[in-house]
């Protein structure tokens, strides 16, 4: 088919096929973004797709008004609904099969839509081309994916718990992780079993990142710590993955000018990230738990009235952001008459947030009284270092009274109101 230029036979092509298309989608947000490789040679066919996200019915199309320094070979060739990066989701696609006619830069043409008294636009995009028969194989995939390593905190102190997490974010449809190489945490401790250490193909989720909408899946989430002060660097991960991509290749479609759908190997790298420890603030109480975030303090006592000799329990919580596992138990300063028979703690419960770890430890202190009398237990203290602020603060938990009474004597039994 020679240059296009009547953009107006075109348009009814369009128009035609679109009112046939329509439907009820589920999807409410609507896109429209132009797909094609970056870099091409002259005279070599290549895909140029319009696709449309979202509910569609009642969409008024608009064919791009010029094709300029563009042949097209076939199309439009239209299509719906799919599936990208193991999510379900509802699409339409309008799809030339063109060729530049000459080398340099190509804007590609812009299309639109008028939808519910809204008009969306198709994203600009160039078009490299090289001289004819040019050796340009390398871009003849447009895989748009990357590896990203975040931690939970950029500059943090010693000791201080930091969440590593690695992410593949994707436009295209991955087909099989073959392999991942995540590197060794020179400067780092590792701390225990990974929230999250997934050997398949991830669970993906939307997510916008510099503007552009990715499918983004959880390869790995650890913790870490410092083990030196100073800048620590996190290598490159490495990962081999394969993805399901539509070829260039028209020749292998299943109708003539139809992509084919084939499986690409690609190898991801990372960038390093890196992270700045500092020590301690100065002046650091001695009382100081060790713990180190952002944390709240409560306490409940199991009991108003017991008897002397018998034991009650002191329920402490303190849950937040941060680690735990190393950190003291509050500090309890008993009246005389009561005393710590025994105390247990649980190991931290800890989550995974998007403000890093969400922590809580129960401290159980069972207590008794020697004597008789109405006893006021005091608040639990515990002193944690505030990563916002960079102050230690002290927590108080909530003072309670517990009346102590003294055992019934009759004759030789012991009886207890």
């Amino acid at each position: 088919m020679g240059l296009i230029t009547e953009a107006k036979t075109v348009s009814k092509v369009f128009i035609l096929l679109l009112c046939c298309l329509t439907q009820s989608l589920i999807a409410q947000d609507v896109t429209f973004e132009i797909e094609s490789p970056s870099v091409v040679s002259v005279d070599e066919p290549f895909r140029l797709e319009y696709i449309l996200k979202g509910s569609v019915e009642g969409a008024n199309f608009n064919v791009p008004k010029s094709f300029e320094g563009l042949e097209i070979k076939s199309g439009p060739h239209i299509s719906n609904n799919g599936r990208i990066a193991g999510i379900v989701e509802m699409w339409q696609s309008f799809m030339y099969i063109v060729a530049a006619k000459k080398k340099g830069i190509i804007s590609l043409p812009v299309a639109s839509i008028d939808f519910r008294g809204t008009q969306y636009k198709t994203n600009e995009v160039q078009l490299k081309v090289l001289p004819e028969n040019e050796n340009w194989g390398q871009y003849q995939y447009n895989i748009d994916a990357f590896i990203r390593t975040q931690v939970s905190r950029p500059e943090i102190y010693e000791d201080e718990a930091l969440v590593l997490s690695c992410q593949l974010y994707t436009k295209v449809p991955l087909l099989s992780v073959k392999e991942i190489d995540y590197p060794v945490l020179d400067g780092f401790d590792v701390g225990g079993k990974p929230f999250y250490d997934h050997q398949g193909i991830p669970i993906f989720k939307k997510e916008e990142y510099n503007g552009t909408e990715y499918y983004v899946g959880d390869l790995r989430i650890i913790t870490i710590y410092p083990n030196r002060i100073g800048q620590l660097v996190i290598p490159e991960v490495k990962a081999n993955l394969t993805f399901n991509t539509r070829s260039l290749n028209t020749k292998r479609g299943f109708y003539p000018g139809e992509a084919a759908i084939e499986s690409v190997d690609k190898q991801l790298k990372s960038e390093p990230t890196f992270v700045k420890v500092v020590t301690l603030p100065k002046k650091k109480p001695t009382d100081f738990s060790g713990a180190i975030g952002r944390f709240k303090i409560q306490s409940e006592v199991k009991g108003s009235q017991v008897k002397v000799g018998e034991l009650f329990a002191l329920k402490v919580i303190v849950d937040g952001y941060g680690d735990l596992n190393s950190a003291s138990a509050p500090v309890l300063d008993l009246p005389d008459g009561v005393e710590v028979y025994d105390m247990v703690s649980n190991d931290d419960d800890v989550m995974f947030s998007d403000f890093g770890l969400q922590s809580e430890r129960i401290f159980g202190y069972l207590l008794v009284a020697n004597k008789a009398g109405t006893y006021k237990i005091p608040s639990a203290r515990f002193v944690y270092l505030d990563v916002e602020s960079g102050n230690y603060k002290t927590l108080l938990s909530s003072e309670h009274t517990v009346s102590i009474i003294e055992p019934k004597i009759k004759g030789s039994v012991i009886a207890y109101r």
